[in-house]
């Protein structure tokens, strides 16, 4: 392991660490900590659950998909795929934890589960799923589980054989569970129907593109920096990078369509949340639009994939840019308030019904009918604790097991 990667695992342990403690903070003094009220109930946090459901699921879309479909360029970055879903998928696991506020509040989901609910559905993807990454990396770590390893292999005839037969075989089913997480994910907002914002059938599969561009986009930067960007892997990484704008592409269209038609056909609340989506936040819009199209080019250049600094710089645009975009999910859909009535049936009269913020800030109402919300330091730490962990676990996995071990042909 380089000096470079072992001090990277330090850090980002260490930050960890240092986001662990703030949630035992947060434990003890509440949600009080977070600036998220009765009015907006979804932060950062719920951002972050979407921005690691995406780098998960592109994940073993990719490796799954280089079984699925025989790209043998490709295979190189199979483990790398599995094991960046695996960390992802228990970071958007963990994320939800700080979110709830006290986790023993999991066991009246355990115990009552509603199965009409999207939260439900998506409690039970997100395990499948981490049991399903889990399983197809162990499979194809098997072959290479030898010395000292061998005592966590199974014993089989020929273990190349068996793994390459079983890695086909999953594939379809890694796949599905794979595009299913995203789904499942985009219905807990699409089925929100007093939320213009998000009530919308294009959400599921702008997100399944979002998911397959990030996912590959962060397959791409493990690869370049734990192979390097010689000519070997150019070939591998051209074709990373061509799913990355094509995906990108197809996101672009979806999200423009759904603007489109909102802003042509929608009522006057409709019109009050386009106000916040692009006049409240239209830099960070604007961001989201413009990283995600000039990384993606970028990528796209040869003398950019064999320069290191070049290609962390684009992939760490693009992975930029989805975050943004999976914060701004949020602010259109809580910042109005949708509550109105219509004053003695007055026609295109509505008046706002305020709500309780559920805070008392002296020399202010307690009662808002709009709230523009930022996350507070204590979220802030605990999401970038969240990363730290998924980078300290695929740099662990790195160190300890045969993830870059040459692959068989």
């Amino acid at each position: 392991m380089s000096a470079i990667m072992r001090i990277s695992m330090w850090l980002s342990g260490g930050v960890f660490l240092v986001a662990l403690v703030a949630w035992v903070y947060q434990l003890w003094e509440g949600l009080i900590l977070t600036n998220m009220q009765n009015s907006y109930s979804w932060g950062l946090y719920i951002s972050g659950l979407a921005f690691f459901v995406g780098n998960a699921a592109g994940g073993l879309v990719l490796t799954s998909s280089i079984y699925l479909f025989g790209v043998k360029k490709l295979k190189p970055l199979a483990k790398l795929g599995a094991l960046t879903a695996f960390a992802n998928v228990t970071a958007a696991m963990l994320i939800v934890l700080p979110d709830i506020g006290q986790p023993i509040r999991l066991y009246n989901l355990i115990l009552h589960p509603n199965f009409m609910s999207p939260l439900v559905w998506d409690v039970i993807v997100l395990n499948l799923y981490a049991l399903a990454s889990a399983i197809y990396l162990y499979i194809l770590l098997l072959p290479d589980l030898t010395g000292k390893l061998s005592r966590l292999a199974i014993k089989v005839d020929n273990p190349h054989e068996f793994s390459e037969k079983w890695a086909k075989r999953i594939a379809p089913v890694a796949l599905l569970f794979a595009i299913g997480i995203h789904v499942v994910t985009a219905w807990i907002f699409s089925t929100q129907g007093g939320r213009d914002w998000w009530f919308s059938p294009a959400m599921a599969p702008d997100f399944v593109s979002v998911a397959i561009a990030v996912g590959t986009t962060v397959v791409l930067l493990a690869g370049a920096l734990a192979y390097g960007t010689g000519e070997k892997y150019q070939d591998a990484y051209g074709i990373l990078a061509l799913i990355i704008f094509m995906a990108t592409c197809v996101h672009l269209f979806l999200m423009m369509n759904d603007l489109v038609i909102h802003a042509w056909y929608g009522n006057a609340e409709t019109h009050r949340i386009m106000e916040v989506a692009w006049s409240d936040f239209a830099l960070a819009h604007i961001f989201e639009v413009v990283s995600l199209m000039v990384a993606a080019v970028l990528l796209m250049q040869r003398a950019v994939r064999r320069s290191l600094p070049l290609l962390m710089l684009s992939s760490g645009l693009f992975i930029a840019g989805v975050f943004v975009h999976r914060f701004l999910i949020m602010p259109a859909a809580y910042n109005a308030i949708p509550m109105t009535m219509v004053p003695f049936g007055l026609p295109d009269t509505h008046w706002s019904l305020p709500i309780a913020s559920g805070r008392f800030l002296p020399g202010l109402s307690t009662f808002i009918d709009q709230y523009s919300y930022m996350p507070s330091l204590i979220e802030v730490i605990i999401l970038l604790g969240i990363v730290a962990y998924a980078v300290f676990l695929v740099l662990l996995a790195i160190n300890r097991l045969p993830i870059l071990m040459k692959e068989r042909f």
